[in-house]
């Protein structure tokens, strides 16, 4: 009898033990990026399904473990329509999706631990919103910052920074990158000033999450801009036309691992080619100062 009960004791913890290494194997290099080859130097479309006249652009947002991708579709700018948050999720050896998160929302960001997802609204003034991951699902989206006049593009650090574009009265310009200073109730942005900020608006950017540098949004394209020792910025360096080579690129990401830049551009003023791209980032750490 007792040796009965062990035996069972003893299978059930393997099982166990079987079900959790299962689960918490990582997705296979093969798989990664909804099973896409990884792109080189040269911008490469990266390949999102999204219904009949619309196109994926903003920003995107990929899981610490590589199975969840987050991105937006957008029937037509502007002001945006049709903007609706999307995902893919890699279960049970296989992508599934897209499917359907948030109507109404774009601009998906993941917090470092990827248990809260920020995005925001297409008005003119930007508003910000927050869901929290519970299991698999995401709570209703909620408000936040309410007290800023606006609120674009929120992004949080490994060390609990958090920075967005946004009105400062120290600003530069009407819209600046900013960091945001948060005491007891109130929420201050606080712009980086020049030379990271311009006298244009300053709206799109990435920042690193270990805040080393930032990709920003400007009239010529991506740049880059590094942080210096003494915490101030270097002047933005433009990418280049083989990475700017559309009318216009904006919604820069970098995945965690810094090895892909994502952004969205294209080459036609009705936004008919619009899309994701992504390009091999490393070939950039070359211009750290």
């Amino acid at each position: 009898m007792k040796n009965t009960l062990y035996k069972s004791v003893f299978t059930l913890s393997v099982l166990l033990f079987l079900v959790h290494i299962g689960s918490s194997q990582t997705i296979p290099v093969d798989s990664l990026f909804i099973g896409q080859t990884p792109p080189g130097a040269t911008p490469e479309k990266f390949k999102l399904a999204v219904i009949k006249g619309s196109f994926a652009a903003e920003r995107i947002a990929i899981s610490n473990d590589g199975k969840e991708i987050y991105f937006s579709e957008v029937k037509s700018y502007y002001p945006a329509t049709g903007d609706t948050i999307k995902f893919y999720r890699y279960a049970d050896n296989k992508w599934t999706g897209p499917y359907i998160l948030f109507a109404g929302y774009l601009s998906p960001a993941l917090s470092t631990k990827g248990d809260t997802l920020f995005f925001e609204t297409a008005k003119s003034d930007y508003q910000t919103f927050f869901s929290v991951k519970r299991g698999n699902n995401w709570s209703p989206p909620q408000r936040m910052l309410k007290n800023l006049n606006s609120a674009h593009y929120l992004q949080v650090t490994d060390f609990g920074n958090y920075f967005i574009s946004s009105v400062a009265e120290d600003g530069v310009e009407t819209s600046d990158w900013c960091k945001l200073v948060i005491s007891g109730a109130d929420t201050l942005a606080h712009s980086f000033g020049e030379p990271l900020n311009t006298d244009k608006d300053n709206l799109d950017f990435y920042i690193a999450r270990d805040e080393s540098f930032m990709i920003i949004a400007t009239a010529s394209g991506l740049a880059i801009s590094y942080k210096k020792s003494d915490g101030e910025w270097t002047s933005p360096r433009n990418l280049g036309k083989e990475i700017n080579f559309g009318l216009g690129s904006w919604g820069p990401y970098v995945t965690a691992d810094g090895k892909y830049l994502f952004y969205s551009t294209g080459t036609k003023l009705d936004y008919s080619d619009t899309g994701i791209y992504w390009v091999k980032f490393d070939q950039f750490k070359t211009f750290a100062p």
